[in-house]
């Protein structure tokens, strides 16, 4: 799947909250503590990629120390405009003054203050065009499954000599759940997961193999890489969510069929597909419906 809508974002944050690993945020967050600093009250530049409307900075933000100042880079227009509205309501249902400014949005806290500049990027252009500066944190969330090989080792090359640390999470890694069992679920997460390895304008995708391949082309660079499971346990309140995920499943794997076989063989996989989604959606209906969708949190650290 790949939907950006600012209400499919909204449907899932509740689900990535969740899920990711604050073990590694806490691992962050004492490594930049421990480095030197160009003065006590510098800010800590942390790029946000393909930042929505803004969950990965909700989450992390607050788990680490100090000033910040996040520049948020996505290339929807409707979902930069949404994120100071967002992140400022949020900040305000926590006691915390949230300014609007010429660039975006700032929060001030008891010992700490976040500036956050979003920013019009198109992540398909050249990961040079980033301009990391020296020590940057760079982090994202939902991204790397959508990235190519080549995207990715451009983005590590570029933070590798920026000295940049990487926090990136919630990559999904092809492992799916499903409770009760359908006799087609394996055929159908395999044509999604084929669907995932399309290109999603970033070169031919990565998908279930990019955590991987982060891991692999990581270490070859010198980073020091963690990485856990941060998977979404789906239970049976949370049909919105399921039904949405459901449906995308559904259609992706048409797609796929409608690529993979004959006109006559995949009208033929389309109606088992149907079949399948509204067997699914009925159980979710009823409450009888609980999904896990393998995602990994990775860390690295710089050399």
């Amino acid at each position: 799947m790949s939907d950006f809508s600012p209400t499919w974002l909204a449907l899932r944050e509740s689900a990535d909250v969740q899920a990711r690993c604050v073990h590694l945020a806490e691992q962050l967050a004492g490594w930049l503590a421990a480095r030197p600093t160009p003065a006590p009250d510098a800010s800590l530049n942390i790029l946000d990629l393909g930042c929505g409307t803004g969950s990965n900075l909700r989450w992390l933000a607050p788990r680490l120390h100090g000033r910040q100042a996040w520049t948020c880079l996505d290339r929807d227009p409707a979902l930069l405009a949404a994120l100071p509205h967002r992140t400022a309501a949020w900040a305000r249902e926590r006691g915390l003054e949230a300014t609007a400014e010429a660039a975006g949005l700032r929060i001030n806290g008891d010992g700490f203050r976040w500036d956050i500049a979003p920013r019009a990027y198109d992540l398909a252009q050249s990961t040079a065009g980033l301009n990391l500066k020296a020590g940057t944190l760079v982090t994202a969330a939902a991204l790397l499954d959508l990235v190519s090989e080549s995207w990715l080792l451009g983005l590590l090359r570029a933070a590798a000599a920026a000295g940049s640390p990487l926090l990136l999470a919630l990559t999904y890694d092809g492992r799916v759940g499903l409770e009760p069992r359908h006799r087609v679920d394996g055929p159908v997460i395999g044509l999604v997961n084929a669907h995932q390895r399309r290109d999603k304008s970033l070169g031919s995708a990565l998908g279930p193999s990019a955590s991987a391949r982060l891991a692999y082309l990581a270490r070859t660079l010198g980073f020091t890489v963690e990485m856990t499971d941060s998977d979404w346990l789906l239970t049976r309140e949370q049909t919105a969510l399921q039904e949405a995920l459901v449906a995308g499943w559904a259609a992706a794997a048409t797609e796929q069929s409608a690529a993979e076989l004959s006109p006559d063989q995949a009208a033929e996989r389309t109606a088992v597909i149907a079949d399948w989604r509204d067997t699914r959606l009925g159980w979710i209906g009823t409450g009888d419906s609980q999904i896990t969708v393998g995602h990994q949190d990775a860390l690295l650290l710089p050399p």
